[in-house]
């Protein structure tokens, strides 16, 4: 990788692009009480927290609209980038600041317009947070813009650079629980809503369903009949974001069940079967379980280990998309992103397509285009 230090610029300062490190969460607890690298160490969650871990890459520039939040970020941050100028204006900064990368982690609805001048004032790469948009226009004209310029575009939903999620999908590839089948998933707690925290479920569907979905139906919780269209927050408030009950048709028979409640405990799941075994995987530990199924009707459960974790563990998630990010700006914008902006687009397709079928009385509908 070249030793060129990329430029970044970040639009929306809340806790996502903002974020300091936390305390070890109980991972470690689960491990036990005396653990080593990587679970004894700090979470690194944030955007700026990931790149604050990387020499190839630094802020340049951050921007928001609240001045308060500006003020947050320099006093969390000015220690580690002193030269990182604010703006209240993102156009100013695309215009002044030179930026290689643009980070959009504003308001799930906002996230169209900033990328679409983002290409067109000519950075060399995106990372949007998600979900990618909540419209299918806003989706395919971000997409648009930035395959136009050959400008590779990344979307945060994090898992994609997980290397126990590739591990997972390379075993259904290859038989390891036989044909997929099925995926039931669920999601719960006070933030189950199908456009904040749903697209990770969603697009984990998506993942290892490994194609497009074609059809699918879905009843919103009560109380959202006015949604013919995204009508929310951009994900502050629970009750501005429906959950949702919902079934997605893939091309080869696959069938997804996805619930999501707010009434439910919290925590999410994915449950993917195939005919002859199954695997689990849980999102609040970040493990999964394999359980296959002998000719003899016996059956064995392991757990499947992620590959490499100790020395792999800080490349994950944030890290990983910027560095994969780098690769790709470098290679002339050959080549995709395992976090693409196309993927991301097969989740707004099936929130987008909830919403066409819950206005349909709830029936099978062919997903947006």
């Amino acid at each position: 990788m070249s030793k060129t230090r990329y430029r970044v610029g970040l639009v929306g300062l809340r806790g996502i692009a903002s974020g300091l490190p936390q305390p070890p969460g109980p991972r470690a607890a689960y491990l036990g009480r005396k653990v080593g690298p990587p679970f004894g160490r700090e979470i690194i969650g944030s955007h700026a927290a990931c790149i604050a871990l990387m020499d190839s890459i630094e802020v340049v520039a951050y921007c928001d609209l609240v001045p308060e939040l500006l003020d947050e970020f320099a006093g969390k941050w000015a220690s580690t980038w002193p030269q990182a100028k604010p703006f209240d204006d993102y156009r100013t900064m695309l215009a002044e600041a030179n930026l290689d990368i643009l980070t959009v982690a504003t308001s799930d609805h906002r996230h169209a317009d900033i990328v679409v001048d983002g290409a067109n004032a000519g950075v060399k790469a995106m990372l949007c947070e998600k979900p990618l948009a909540t419209s299918m226009e806003d989706a395919n004209r971000m997409i648009a813009a930035c395959e136009q310029k050959s400008i590779p575009l990344s979307v945060g939903h994090t898992r994609a650079w997980d290397p126990l999620y590739h591990k997972i999908r390379d075993g259904i590839r290859d038989g390891d629980i036989g044909r997929l089948s099925s995926i039931i998933a669920i999601q719960g707690g006070a933030r189950a809503m199908m456009f904040r925290n749903g697209t990770h479920v969603l697009h984990g569907i998506t993942f290892f369903a490994d194609a497009d979905p074609t059809h699918v139906s879905g009843v919103l919780e009560e109380g959202y009949d006015d949604w013919t269209e995204y009508r929310g927050d951009g994900g502050k408030l629970p009750e501005n974001d429906p959950a949702v009950s919902g079934l997605i048709l893939f091309p080869n028979g696959l069938r997804a069940h996805y619930e999501c409640a707010k009434t439910s405990i919290d925590g999410s799941l994915l449950h993917l079967i195939g005919s002859t075994g199954e695997i689990e995987y849980n999102y609040a530990d970040g493990f999964a379980t394999l359980r296959t199924v002998k000719d003899n009707g016996s059956s064995v459960k392991e757990l499947i280990h992620p590959p490499g974790i100790s020395s792999s563990y800080q490349t994950m998630g944030y890290v990983a998309a910027y560095e994969e990010l780098i690769a790709l700006s470098e290679s002339g914008g050959t080549g995709q992103s395992v976090g693409s902006g196309r993927d991301a687009r097969r989740v707004v397709q099936i929130l987008t397509g909830f919403l066409k079928s819950h206005q349909a009385g709830s029936g099978l509908v062919e997903v947006p285009e």
